[in-house]
């Protein structure tokens, strides 16, 4: 009696994991992202002009080639204007508007001649309505 018992749930248990397991539709496939490097200094073509723009700062972590997370970061515009990229958005030490605390940064997208600004989440997803900046 035993050993039967023991074989139907030998079956129940391998009927479980094929019905269940990777062979059926209903497990998605889990991968992880290859976190990219943290930089502190990065000089990178922002608005494609052909002059190199340089970030410094706490963290910079470029997502793709115009999309760039960064925390207690600044980035001088080529009019000379400095934007500093900490709890606060601030323009030549000024607060750009009232905000709340950004505990984990910012996501920076890139275009032409203006910057689009996220408030960033804990995983670096974008976290907030967007504002514009020019970077010209």
């Amino acid at each position: 009696m035993k050993y039967i018992l023991a074989i139907i749930l030998s079956i129940s248990f391998s009927f479980a994991q094929s019905a269940n397991g990777k062979g059926s539709n209903l497990v998605m496939d889990i991968s992880t992202n290859n976190s990219s490097v943290i930089l502190t200094y990065l000089k990178i073509d922002i608005n494609s002009d052909g002059i190199k723009e340089i970030l410094r700062g706490e963290r910079i972590v470029q997502l793709n080639n115009k999309e760039i997370w960064v925390k207690n970061t600044e980035l001088t515009s080529e009019s000379g204007d400095i934007y500093y990229f900490g709890n606060k958005l601030k323009k030549n030490n000024v607060n750009i508007m009232n905000q709340v605390i950004s505990e984990h940064g910012y996501i920076l997208v890139f275009e032409e001649n203006e910057a689009v600004i996220y408030i960033a989440g804990k995983d670096g997803n974008k976290d907030s309505d967007a504002i514009s900046i020019s970077i010209k």
